[in-house]
């Protein structure tokens, strides 16, 4: 009775490769599909129990475990590719040893050009180590300002407030701004008209703000109570206060949209005049003298 080799042998050149290399290279794809689906659920499941363990939704312990879970999985993804690819060129009967050498030597030759890309990995390293930003976090980086998306290790992608997504490699980032760190601060300026008493405005600004208290959908987003600093300048045209208020992280924008409309219908059931762009034109009048100098003669 023949053996299964025997068996294979026997067929035609491609049958026999089919058989025997073909179904160990659809073998190596199907166990690297696996495996990285089992590493992903693996790594899934330990972000979704340390969010649910924090119990704080949009929490910084929370977006630090968003943005670790997207750096570790697409470095997971690039390993397993990676020995995939070895692993099929053997099956494809492609000398691995000199092709590493070649590697290493185009490697070498490469790391002298790619020094920017070096230091985009190293500088995405400390980026996570220091916990400088994460995924969620409203950020300001190279003049660009907005939300991170997505954090690699080589890039980060931003997207501002018109939907456009910036990418701004790691390497390239010297300052940046963190505007959604543990607490974010709502500052709302007021401009008034110099006939207005400012001591009447400045009571007002801080019934609204007392009001604020009591609103169920402004209140989880504060952290602590107004403070109304007073006259902050002397404007051509108006006399300008200022309205501060301590907020969660990234909440500020919602704060100052409420006071900027609270203040508005406020100021206005009050009469109380807020200030706009004016001008005044003084127009002087003189009267022409009825002789002319010298006089007449007669």
């Amino acid at each position: 009775m023949d053996t299964p080799e025997e068996l294979i042998n026997e067929l035609s050149p491609v049958t026999s490769w089919l058989l025997s290399h073909g179904l160990r290279i659809l073998l190596i794809l199907v166990i690297a599909t696996i495996g990285y689906r089992l590493f992903y659920t693996t790594a899934r499941r330990v972000k979704v129990h340390v969010q649910r363990r924090d119990g704080t939704e949009n929490s910084p312990l929370d977006k630090r475990a968003e943005t670790l879970f997207n750096v570790i999985t697409s470095a997971g993804l690039g390993i397993v590719i990676t020995m995939a690819s070895l692993m099929i060129m053997q099956e494809l009967d492609i000398e691995i040893g000199p092709l590493l050498a070649s590697v290493g030597i185009l490697g070498l030759a490469l790391g002298l050009g790619a020094q920017t890309l070096v230091g985009d990995v190293i500088s995405g390293l400390f980026v996570l180590v220091e916990n400088q930003y994460r995924v969620g976090d409203a950020i300001e980086v190279n003049g660009v300002v907005g939300t991170v998306e997505q954090m690699t290790l080589r890039v980060t992608s931003v997207r501002d407030v018109e939907g456009v997504l910036h990418f701004v490699p790691n390497g390239e980032i010297r300052t940046v701004s963190n505007r959604s760190r543990d607490w974010s601060r709502a500052i709302v300026d007021v401009g008034i008209a110099y006939e207005v008493e400012v001591s009447v405005a400045m009571e007002t600004l801080e019934e609204i703000t007392a009001q604020m208290l009591d609103d169920p959908q402004i209140l989880p987003l504060i952290v602590e109570e107004a403070e109304v600093m007073g006259v902050e300048g002397l404007e051509d045209w108006q006399v300008r206060l200022r309205v501060m208020v301590k907020t969660l992280p990234a909440q500020q924008f919602a704060v100052e949209r409420y006071l900027r409309r609270q203040i508005r219908r406020v100021f206005i059931e009050k009469g109380l005049a807020l200030a706009a762009p004016r001008q005044e034109i003084v127009v002087m009048h003189q009267e022409r003298s009825e002789g002319r100098t010298g006089g007449s003669a007669e």
